[in-house]
């Protein structure tokens, strides 16, 4: 060493040396062969998007003629649980399109996320994706929409006993989740292009729900469609974006990048209701929001082969285990 080197200063307190060690924590040092394999992990196969789009769709068309089929409440409530896990699906899969993840083509990524994605649910990819991407470039700050939005409300505040969290869900379920909804709706429906793309024309939007209205008073299903989509879309997905939201960003140590959220499992029910299309791994998704939804498991096993990934990140087993690694052990005194 020259006689010219600097020798480093060494923190001259024991607070100063768990910062600097805290401050060394949740650094991803990544290795050329994993960005070979994100490169590869990032390309679009939209044949698996459509599919997965397509599935949802027949899953929605079955509880409908299940239903028609059989006019009773013992099997209209189930039809309704089920379709509302499939709007949140597609929802899902909106985030997606949010991120360019459906088609390469930016303009038909759009179109077909609007269509068959958004639009059926009040809201528009346009108008998400404004919020969306202000939520990734700050997470958990003071620019970021989603943290303004639920900082400082007592229902987002944690951790709650169970108790506490049964009756914020029976709220959202019973009415309180109307409001949320309708809120959403307005922050969420706008047309926002995003910066060097045209702006949408609102004319489409109009005719699309002038048609799908005509389509629906024309056929006589207006009463199953309020009851079996829109009840539920006001009633059950609200809590299923409550628990989801929860699940993401809540009873985590935020210190760092790979503890600002987390990745949570499921049993089969869990991840069929409330977590589908490999959302919970959205700690992987927020570190690499290129990979698209049907190759997130692929790059949890490539970031797992990363010391300071599988040392630091934050991962649970599943959402609502009463035992064990679970979001509700977490969140819940």
């Amino acid at each position: 060493m020259s006689a010219s080197a600097t020798k480093p200063v060494e923190p001259n307190s024991e607070v100063e040396q768990v910062q600097a060690e805290k401050s060394q924590l949740g650094r991803l040092a990544t290795t050329p062969e994993f960005r070979r394999r994100l490169k590869e992990l990032s390309q679009l196969s939209p044949i698996r998007g459509l599919s997965a789009i397509a599935a949802d769709w027949a899953v929605i068309v079955a509880c409908f003629a299940l239903a028609l089929t059989f006019p009773h409440v013992a099997v209209w409530i189930p039809c309704a649980l089920v379709i509302a896990s499939r709007q949140h699906a597609l929802l899902i899969i909106m985030h997606d399109a949010s991120h360019h993840r459906i088609l390469s083509n930016r303009k038909w990524n759009d179109r077909l996320s609007n269509w068959l994605l958004a639009w059926p649910v009040l809201v528009s990819t346009e108008g998400y994706r404004d919020n969306h991407l202000a939520h990734h470039f700050h997470l958990n700050t003071d620019d970021d929409p989603d943290w303004v939005r639920k900082e400082g409300r007592p229902e987002w505040e944690f951790p709650k006993t169970r108790w506490q969290l049964v009756k914020l869900l029976a709220r959202d379920l019973f009415g309180g989740g109307f409001y949320d909804m309708l809120k959403a709706i307005a922050d969420l429906s706008g047309q926002q292009p995003s910066p060097g793309e045209p702006a949408p024309r609102a004319w489409g939007k109009l005719v699309y729900y002038a048609l799908l209205a005509g389509g629906v008073i024309a056929s006589g299903l207006w009463f199953p469609v309020l009851m079996l989509w829109y009840l539920p879309a006001f009633t059950v997905l609200p809590v299923i974006l409550r628990v989801r939201s929860i699940a993401e960003h809540f009873g985590v140590e935020g210190e760092h990048e790979l503890n600002m959220s987390r990745n949570f499992g499921g049993r089969w029910w869990e991840k069929l209701l409330l977590a589908p299309h490999n959302v919970g791994y959205h700690l992987d998704h927020h570190l690499f929001p290129s990979v698209p939804f049907y190759r997130l498991p692929e790059l949890h096993e490539a970031l797992m082969q990363l010391p300071d990934y599988s040392a630091h990140s934050h991962q649970n087993d599943t959402l609502l285990g009463l035992k064990g690694s679970s979001v509700l052990n977490d969140v819940a005194a």
